[in-house]
């Protein structure tokens, strides 16, 4: 009992596992059914578009040498190709035939709306095709037959449910094994169980051989239905070509008394064209006499409706021009070129003016430039030699601020220099600036308000000494918070007193 309640719990786990997956693959009962029935549907409608188009076969002779191609692709003897619209007919050695089938092209929408409902169908299903819906039922169907088992397994191992099974296990726990009397044959028991299982693997087989011959049974089926619609379309143009069937007798004698008399005026007209092909001359000299007088007059017709037209032109243009003074127009014209010719040479004698102008201004920019800029130079060279050993800066020529570096041998811009070096060129132009200002008697002092924060320790000793070098000629007053960094600077150390009045 122990054995068939560990086995019951394993079913039924199985049985959730079946369950959970079952429901995922689920399809509603009818949206197979309504698949097929727009399949069919599409199927019947584009028979029917089919069977409406129109179509055209060939039958070659036994020694033809040469294929007939339909929108160049070559047309197989006795085959039906059909066209929408218009095709082209190559016939080799003789041209190309234009087909048009002048039908009204189909407008009720009755396709495109089919087509979209079978998506819509399809996307609510989660597949694509019908096969895809018809293999997702096998495995529903499948996994119900496992399920199916399953709980036929449970109902064998445990028919009065799990609950009852513990409590069996749990009350047989209590009872002694030498009080058990069975009262059923356990070989009568295992015959029985042998006997269903076979039958159950019997049914599960012939399951199996019936399931993969439901897809080809349903694509027989949807085959039949459009054979069925395109039968049925061909049916109904012959009833329309052949009318109600009361009067096709009528018709049928109407039509045979015609067809009579088209014989015998077939007849008679191929007689006289017998006799009339007798008394005239040669019919290929003809048709090319006539050929070349039919060029002739639509050549002199296009050359007389281009004369008229050129005619109608000059015309209008004598009509629209005879009001108008000319002579004035070109005089007025005329004196008109002489202004602006005057204008242009003065514009030309401004335009020279302003050149050599900015020719002079830009020479003076130059040598302003050289002039301002050689004593900065003259005074920076040695504050640069302090830090660096090889080093040269060039300004910019617009802002007069310092653009680019030379260093061994290569050249940065500043604008990508490290913050220390930056600060540190920043402060030693200034340094330079300030000690011309002094040499021309208008001295001013140097403020540095928490600067060299990114020097390193090397760098920062010898701006120091750049520092005091420049204090010996003017003042030089250094604000900053860090009291460690600036403790080997030097100088007036100035601290913060009580005011007394």
């Amino acid at each position: 009992m122990k054995q068939r309640l560990a086995e019951a719990e394993k079913i039924r786990q199985g049985i959730e596992e079946g369950e959970a997956q079952l429901a995922f693959l689920k399809i509603p009962a009818k949206a197979i059914d309504e698949l097929q029935t727009r399949e069919v549907e599409i199927a019947k409608l584009r028979a029917i578009d089919e069977a409406a188009r129109p179509s055209l076969s060939i039958h070659y002779e036994a020694d033809a040498v040469a294929t007939v191609t339909l929108d160049g692709k070559p047309l197989a003897d006795g085959e039906d190709q059909t066209y929408e619209g218009q095709a082209r007919l190559a016939v080799p050695g003789i041209g190309t035939i234009t087909l048009r089938s002048n039908r009204a092209g189909r407008n009720d929408g009755q396709l495109v709306q089919a087509e979209a409902a079978r998506s819509a169908l399809l996307a609510s299903m989660g597949v694509d095709s019908l096969s895809a819906a018809r293999d997702r039922q096998e495995r529903v169907q499948q996994a119900e037959a496992d399920l199916n088992q399953l709980r036929g397994r449970l109902s064998f191992i445990a028919p009065e449910g799990l609950a009852t099974l513990r409590e069996a296990v749990a009350a047989a726990d209590t009872i002694s094994l030498e009080v058990v009397d069975p009262t059923e044959d356990p070989t009568l028991l295992r015959t029985a169980l042998a006997q269903a299982e076979e039958r159950r693997k019997q049914a599960r087989l012939a399951l199996r051989e019936v399931v993969p011959e439901q897809p080809r049974a349903d694509e027989a089926f949807v085959a039949a239905e459009t054979a069925l619609a395109s039968l049925m379309s061909d049916r109904a143009q012959l009833a329309a070509i052949l009318g109600p069937e009361e009067a096709r007798a009528e018709r049928e004698r109407a039509l045979s008394s015609t067809l009579t008399d088209l014989d015998q005026s077939l007849s008679e007209a191929e007689a006289l064209a017998l006799r009339v092909g007798a008394d005239a001359g040669d019919l290929a000299s003809i048709e090319a006499a006539l050929t070349r007088a039919r060029s002739i007059e639509a050549a002199v017709d296009k050359e007389i409706n281009s004369l008229r037209e050129t005619m109608a032109g000059l015309n209008a243009e004598i009509r629209a021009q005879s009001d108008e003074a000319v002579e004035e127009k070109w005089r007025e014209t005329w004196d008109a070129l002489t202004a602006a010719t005057a204008r242009v040479a003065a514009f030309e004698k401004e335009v020279a003016v302003l050149q050599r102008v900015a020719a002079a201004l830009e020479t003076a920019r130059t040598e302003a430039r050289e002039l301002y800029l050689k004593p900065v130079m003259a005074e920076l060279g040695p504050l640069l030699r302090l830090l660096f050993d090889d080093v040269s800066i060039t300004f910019d020529d617009k802002t007069l601020l310092p653009q680019t570096i030379l260093r061994n041998g290569q050249e940065e811009d500043v604008d990508r220099l490290s913050g220390g070096m930056r600060e540190q060129l920043s402060a030693l132009t200034r340094l330079a600036f300030a000690k011309l200002l002094a040499r021309d008697g208008r001295p001013a002092p140097v403020i540095l308000d928490d600067a060299l924060v990114y020097s390193d320790d090397d760098r920062i000793e010898k701006m120091f000494d750049a520092l005091h070098r420049q204090s010996r000629e003017q003042q030089i007053i250094v604000f900053s918070c860090r009291q460690r960094a600036f403790q080997k600077l030097g100088g007036n150390v100035l601290h913060m007193t009580d005011w007394q009045p």
